[in-house]
């Protein structure tokens, strides 16, 4: 019998994986099948947000105090899959200044978050590939996740100066043709 967990899981913990450092093989066994799974105090990878985001500012430091996986597996087609972090701490300085060596360390070592997306690709074909109509699923799933961060506190450090801003609450949310949240139906593929 087909079970939904056995695509959506891997898919998600992928994207956890990619972001965090310090997330332990044992943690990544957790089954979210009961709807959720919380995660705390995990480092970011700091290298990977750097090339994502491409800030003229370099990480020194990035922290998730807790991690929380909502999955609505009786109404996976018509609510998202809900991420919620609470808490996320990144310390941040001006790419160029005394600490840039750093800055380049962790562009080099970029290319362990590219082997990171190695890992995600060689679990995958463990699978058996999905069906269209499966595939079809997964991309509108997705595509719909929603992200909530709350409480989130970003430090510029320059030398004996801390600028320091905090955000009470962030939400990335799918969004009709008006800018109004909603489930979005149909599927637009992005060559994911």
């Amino acid at each position: 019998m087909l079970r939904i967990e056995s695509y959506i899981t891997p898919i998600i913990l992928s994207y956890v994986d990619k972001y965090i450092k310090n997330l332990k093989p044992e943690d990544s066994q957790v089954s979210l099948w009961g709807g959720d799974a919380v995660f705390n105090n995990l480092d970011l990878r700091l290298d990977v947000l750097e090339q994502e985001l491409r800030l003229p500012f370099s990480f020194v430091n990035g922290h998730i105090h807790e991690l929380r996986i909502h999955v609505p597996w009786t109404k996976l087609t018509s609510e998202p899959i809900i991420i919620t972090i609470n808490t996320i701490e990144c310390i941040l300085k001006l790419k160029g200044t005394e600490g840039s060596g750093s800055s380049d360390s962790s562009s080099q070592s970029g290319g362990g978050g590219k082997g990171g997306e190695g890992r995600r690709r060689q679990r995958r074909p463990d699978l058996e590939a999905p069906t269209s109509y499966i595939q079809g699923l997964i991309n509108r799933i997705i595509n719909n996740i929603s992200i909530v961060c709350n409480n989130v506190i970003l430090k510029y450090v320059e030398d004996d100066i801390v600028l320091s801003i905090n955000v009470k609450t962030l939400e990335f949310k799918s969004v009709d043709g008006n800018w109004t949240p909603a489930f979005i139906g149909e599927c637009v593929c992005l060559g994911v």
